[in-house]
């Protein structure tokens, strides 16, 4: 569990301009965290000695509480993840884990209790164990705005062109500029490529966990369909599209695929 100084001062200062979100069971009390930075930092506090104290189900429902009043932390997605696991919420303990990655790729601890409660489950996940710095780097690309890569891409276009303009004005491409030419057509393939498969990728498939101790994934959008397969509590699986209160999912590293209740899973990232 983490509840360092700088955590502390960074959440009081930063839920000065935190929105409130509508996932809730307190509307009351993340009201006032929204208005109060002092009171969400009270939370935190407090969230952390019942932890340190056992209580973890009480302790979950404050940090939940903290991320709903519209502040994002990966520190406080790690101990409610924490919380969870000690409680016996283990898909949710996933879930608190990964937006704990996806806030900061880098979060050694969570990566490590994340690898951790992945070989326990039911579901075991081989292909998802990756090494911390797999990890970092693989959330670090995801959380990359496409529209970072597009204006890097629009530089490099710029750039290129200036180069054949100069060459043309010139006479001809001379040594220097026909690899100065090359490594800038290649890197912009490089990097207009990544901003397409980006965002084809954000619109095709989104990280979500199963939440249900067990669920059937059947051949389509219905009870009356056929079961393919079941999945269990805390698998990792990607959404690739809904149906009413049906949702669509893949298995990473395999070819599973079939449909299953949407409200049995729930998106890594929050308000997807």
């Amino acid at each position: 569990m983490r509840a360092t100084p700088v955590t502390l001062a960074v959440l009081a200062a930063a839920l000065c301009f935190a929105q409130a979100a509508a996932q809730t069971t307190s509307p009351g009390l993340v009201t006032a965290v929204t208005d109060d930075p002092a009171a969400a930092t009270r939370l935190f506090e407090r969230a952390n000695a019942l932890y340190a104290a056992g209580s973890y189900d009480e302790a979950a429902p404050l940090y939940e509480q903290i991320l709903a009043g519209g502040f994002r932390n990966a520190d406080v997605c790690y101990n409610l993840g924490n919380a969870y696991y000690k409680s016996g919420g283990t898909g949710r303990a996933v879930l608190s884990y990964l937006r704990a990655l996806e806030l900061e790729p880098g979060h050694a601890d969570a990566a490590t209790n994340l690898a951790f409660v992945r070989e326990r489950l039911a579901d075991r996940q081989t292909t998802a164990a990756q090494s911390v710095f797999g990890e970092a780097v693989d959330r670090a690309y995801r959380r990359l705005p496409s529209t970072t890569l597009a204006v890097v891409a629009s530089v490099l276009y710029f750039a290129l062109a200036a180069a054949l303009v100069a060459a043309v004005l010139r006479g001809g491409l001379g040594p220097w500029t026909a690899r100065a030419a090359w490594v800038l057509g290649v890197a912009l393939v490089v990097v207009a490529g990544t901003a397409v498969l980006k965002v084809h990728g954000a619109r095709s498939a989104r990280e979500a966990v199963v939440l249900e101790r067990e669920v059937a994934v059947r051949t389509g959008p219905g009870d009356e369909f056929v079961t393919e397969f079941k999945l269990h509590e805390g698998t990792t699986v990607r959404l690739r599209e809904t149906r009413g209160e049906w949702a669509r999912v893949s298995v990473a590293g395999t070819d599973l695929e079939g449909w299953l209740p949407g409200a049995s899973v729930e998106a890594v990232e929050r308000g997807e």
